[in-house]
């Protein structure tokens, strides 16, 4: 059973408030609309063991808490403006590590003007265990959702991809993770659907094709900004370098439509954050995603992604995606 199958039987007798303005997994946030405006709300648990985020560097490891707690605001249209955390250490850590996990923490926080109001603080049996719950208002009340316009989009990634799946091949700890808060102020005023990447690439591309399933999303491979050491790494293993984009480790990017007449002064305000336009989404052509390279196309997702949390084993998980990324790429050898 996936998470999505678990989320649907978990909610299925809830009675949803009134003020809820948006469906089951129509956005990255909450949406809920209170007495001073819309405000986008969020809460999201991290551990080690399912996360890969180690503690050998705490400041590291409080960063990207910190930006992924935040992600799904910014994916909602929202600026993220207070947080609560709850934080559970094992009883013989350092003090060090707290105070390098709450510095990461903070310096996200900062950038972001957002404050943390409290939480409360735990000991565990095995290692750290964080939920980050974050809130903040949507500007103007208009929140951007999975849901793609019926027009003509360019496809966006706010940065590189796969570095975050070729961490979990490698049995690394996941790499540091940006915050794309100036991008999300750029993406708010254009965009007209947004996610982030947090479980990958694929996933993300076929949460906007469930949101939208008469719209095709071709991807143009040629485009997409893999970061540079998956390409070594995969042309040793022998597999596509793509399939570190079907995994479902995430880098919390940002992937987002922008509607085909983009002016061409914001598209320059985009690049020059390091945004790359990755494909279009086509209410006139055949649905689904659709990968592919020097106009060819490739393959297409004909279900969702292998789902980490459904394999048996990380092991079984890799197996899957590597079997996916050869039925969509080819074999980098032939």
């Amino acid at each position: 059973m996936t998470e999505y199958d678990l989320i649907r039987r978990l909610t299925r007798n809830l009675r949803r408030s009134p003020r809820q303005r948006n469906a089951l997994f129509e956005c990255d946030a909450e949406l809920v609309q209170l007495s001073g405006g819309l405000w986008a709300l969020s809460i999201d648990e991290f551990s080690a063991a399912e996360d890969l985020f180690g503690r050998d560097d705490p400041v590291l490891l409080g960063r990207n808490l910190a930006v992924a707690t935040l992600a799904d605001l910014l994916a909602a249209g929202a600026q993220p403006r207070f947080m609560l955390q709850a934080l559970a250490l094992p009883r013989n850590t350092a003090p060090d590590v707290f105070d390098g996990i709450m510095e990461g923490l903070t310096a996200i926080l900062d950038a972001a003007e957002c404050c943390l109001l409290g939480g409360d603080l735990g000991t565990t049996a095995e290692d750290w265990r964080f939920t980050g719950c974050a809130m903040g208002p949507v500007p103007g009340g208009r929140p951007l959702t999975r849901r793609l316009a019926d027009a003509p989009q360019i496809l966006w990634v706010s940065g590189p991809l796969g570095d975050a799946n070729l961490a979990a091949v490698q049995t690394r700890h996941t790499p540091p993770f940006e915050f794309r808060g100036d991008t999300a102020a750029v993406i708010r005023r254009f965009a007209t659907a947004c996610i982030d990447t947090s479980g990958g690439l694929a996933d993300a591309l076929w949460m906007l094709h469930r949101q939208s399933p008469g719209i095709e999303l071709r991807i143009d491979l040629d485009t997409l900004p893999l970061a540079p050491e998956t390409a070594e790494f995969a042309q040793q293993a022998g597999i596509p370098a793509e399939t570190f984009l079907l995994g479902g480790a995430g880098e919390y990017e940002l992937l987002f439509a922008i509607p085909a007449d983009l002016p061409p002064a914001a598209e320059s305000e985009l690049l020059a954050l390091g945004a790359v336009p990755i494909g279009r989404a086509q209410p006139d052509s055949p649905a689904g995603v659709l990968f592919a390279r020097s106009g060819r196309p490739l393959g297409r997702l004909a279900e969702p992604p292998p789902c980490p949390r459904a394999a048996p084993s990380t092991e079984d998980h890799i197996r899957d995606v590597i079997r996916l990324g050869q039925t969509l790429f080819g074999d980098p050898h032939a």
